[in-house]
């Protein structure tokens, strides 16, 4: 029976005792009472009203009550100091509620009090009444689950029944608190279908086998550091669970977490803030599958992709070097390792968060990385008078979403960038290239082909060429001048000077010999270009 159904049929229980009894018991010895029928008349107008007004107040509690369970099943708020503040405010409000059934339950037995006074040699009907009205029913918020137990570096905060697995990393379990969606701690499965977009590469295998090792009404353990921990899904504050499934033996032993992973089914998602306890032993179970070439890091997991395989290199900078975090410092290289050019129109890149699952992210038509030449991915939106070079696309965030890689013992955060190839409904969406950070068991090597060219030279500007130019622009950036004023023939010279080369578009090619003078620019002085660049410089003469 739902929640609110018990409420009602048990109030209403309450309600219909005290009718019953007036009706049945009451009514039937009232004649035999020699008093002032008008005082058993106003007696009984007021029992019936305050009876009305408890069933009102029996209505408006049950919300209080309702909200209460709410709350207290999965509280909002970011802090333990703020889901405190909101379950208090929903304890005092069903308290207030109770109180006001409390007190006109009192007002009906004060008044069934005076009418019995009435009916003193009736002792029979006056017991029954008095039983009636002392039974009464009384709200009182839930009891409490039982307290959490330090185990294994977590705590136990409840034990359930699957109720149902939604995902490779969402299941419904209930509990002492309710039915939980819970939210896996430390693992990301590839997305499943939705009225947005088709299911991912490895999101049915990864559910598949989640439930598997959860079948409907198998009894699991839920443990996690913090109790309050959450993960907000669609403004839904779901609680952050490490779930463990029984053994052999009937003992919570089975990480199903650390399952899905060995199988190659899930990325890393570690926690920096209170989830960290599985952090490195996550990391380690997923390179040893990406090792393996298990799973997703098989890179052939589904089929029918034609999309070159083992073709492109992988390097990404997840703390961005720009003051304020800015995302403009969030960057992947893609490196052409072949002699062909690869067209990867449609592909995409992600980290473990959902920030780039939108297909607006996917490369646009027609982006190709030329033999052994390298594609820049910045994240961020482009720094004000730094255009892009040749070789460099932005994706336009916000603000940054790459998690710092962290090698401190109590924590141990990072994240991991994926090369997806295109995803149909006929296949595809193969992993084809990645990078974790931080790397264990030993650090990241940075690849040759970030300081030299194709040639073996090395670059003139490191790469990311464009985020060089900003992070040291008296070195690697040249600024278009104030060219106002100046001739055709004096332009050359000055952009020269600067190592830019001026490109002169003549806007007066009928005026003879006239002295050309400079109009426009593109792009516009303030600009900040690369050695060698153009800079194109429209002329004509004045007045022409």
């Amino acid at each position: 029976m739902k929640k609110r159904s018990l409420i009602a049929f048990l109030l209403c229980t309450y309600l219909a005792s005290i009718n019953l009894a007036w009706q049945s018991e009451a009514a039937e010895v009232v004649p035999s009472i020699s008093t002032s029928a008008q005082t058993r008349i106003d007696l009984k107008s007021k029992i019936d009203q305050q009876i009305s007004a408890l069933k009102i107040a029996t209505e408006e509690s049950i919300p209080a009550y309702e909200d209460f369970l709410q709350v207290k099943a999965d509280p909002p708020g970011d802090t333990l100091a703020e889901q405190k503040i909101y379950l208090d405010s929903t304890r005092t409000r069903l308290q207030q509620k109770v109180s006001t059934l409390t007190k006109i339950s009192a007002q009906i037995s004060a008044l069934m009090n005076q009418l019995l006074a009435l009916h003193k040699a009736i002792d029979d009907a006056v017991i029954l009444i008095k039983e009636t009205a002392n039974s009464r029913l009384t709200l009182t918020p839930p009891v409490e689950c039982p307290p959490g137990i330090e185990f294994g570096g977590e705590s136990i905060w409840e034990t359930g029944t699957v109720q149902a697995v939604t995902d490779g990393d969402t299941v419904e379990v209930k509990t002492c608190r309710g039915v939980l969606e819970v939210r896996q701690i430390g693992i990301q499965a590839t997305e499943t279908s939705k009225s947005d977009h088709i299911s991912q590469c490895g999101a049915d295998e990864a559910t598949n086998l989640m439930r598997k090792m959860l079948p409907i009404g198998s009894e699991v353990q839920l443990r996690a550091s913090n109790y309050a921990s959450s993960n907000n899904y669609e403004e839904v504050a779901r609680p952050f669970r490490t779930i463990y499934a029984k053994d052999s033996e009937g003992k919570f032993t089975i990480d199903v977490q650390a399952k899905l992973l060995a199988a190659g089914l899930s990325l890393w998602f570690p926690n920096s803030t209170n989830e960290y306890f599985h952090n490195l032993e996550y990391l380690t179970l997923l390179n040893a599958a990406a090792e393996a070439k298990t799973g997703l890091w098989s890179k052939t997991l589904c089929p029918n992709d034609s999309t070159p395989l083992d073709s492109i290199e992988l390097w990404v900078n997840s703390d961005s070097l720009l003051s304020n975090e800015n995302a403009f410092g969030e960057y992947a290289l893609l490196h052409n390792k072949t002699e062909k050019e690869i067209d990867i129109s449609k592909w995409s890149i992600r980290d473990t968060s959902l920030d780039l699952r939108d297909e607006k992210f996917a490369f646009t038509t027609g982006t190709k990385i030329a033999a052994g030449q390298v594609l820049t991915i910045y994240l961020g939106t482009p720094i004000l008078n730094y255009p892009l070079s040749a070789g460099e696309i932005s994706l336009g965030l916000p603000a940054p979403i790459l998690q710092n890689a962290t090698l401190s013992s109590d924590k141990f955060t990072g994240d991991g960038i994926y090369l997806i190839s295109p995803r149909t409904i006929k296949g595809g969406g193969n992993i084809r290239a990645w990078i974790h950070r931080p790397c264990v068991p030993n650090d990241c090597v940075a690849p040759e082909w970030l300081i030299k060219n194709p040639d073996g030279s090395a670059r003139v500007i490191p790469l990311p060429q464009t985020l060089s130019m900003v992070l040291n622009p008296a070195k690697y950036a040249r600024k278009v001048p104030d060219l106002t004023g100046l001739s055709a023939e004096q332009v050359t010279g000055a952009l020269a000077a600067l190592d830019l080369v001026a490109q002169i578009i003549d806007q007066s090619p009928n005026s003879g010999k006239a002295t050309r003078m400079v109009r426009d620019l593109s792009p516009k002085m303030g600009t900040n270009l690369p050695a060698g660049a153009q800079v194109k410089v429209y002329v004509g003469v004045p007045d022409a």
